[in-house]
């Protein structure tokens, strides 16, 4: 099993924290991991996934549209508006990770298990492959929301290591 994680994917995490807390989010979940990858693209892999259509825009309006779209399933009315969200008081780092999200770090350390290494490596391509390989949750909603799917993105990520 990988003893940690290399330094450019330990930027990434702590950049989907900041994404979080600035979207006064109660936790990180694995969105965020996701729009980390591209928010600021860093490398070729958040290059490739913004030509696939996955910028940082393009995911929160897709996280927006299914978020809005699965209250309507369940009879929420989403055209009222809501109240504004009081602006949260922070010591500090607060924002935990939520399940999605542990999940999707939990995987990337599996994949690089499978591929042999210790070390997680210092591109970002196994959390990424982690996250659009999730097959339940938001992942694969937000995915086809963005007009795509895991397995298209995992073979372009392929190419991208």
């Amino acid at each position: 099993m990988p003893e940690r994680f290399a330094r450019g994917t330990r930027e990434k995490v702590r950049r989907a924290a900041e994404l979080a807390e600035a979207e006064n989010a109660s936790m990180v979940e694995v969105e965020h991991l996701l729009t980390a990858l591209v928010d600021p693209i860093t490398d070729s892999l958040g290059q490739r996934l913004e030509t696939a259509g996955l910028s940082a825009p393009a995911i929160r309006a897709a996280r927006d549209r299914e978020f809005h779209s699965a209250l309507a399933l369940v009879g929420v009315d989403t055209e009222r508006p809501s109240p504004s969200a009081a602006p949260r008081q922070r010591r500090g780092r607060t924002t935990s990770f939520g399940p999605s999200a542990k999940l999707a770090l939990e995987r990337t350390l599996s994949i690089a298990a499978e591929s042999g290494q210790r070390r997680i490596t210092t591109t970002t391509t196994h959390l990424a492959t982690a996250i659009v390989r999730a097959d339940v949750g938001i992942m694969p909603r937000l995915l086809d929301e963005l007009g795509t799917n895991g397995n298209d993105l995992e073979q372009l990520l392929l190419g991208s290591q």
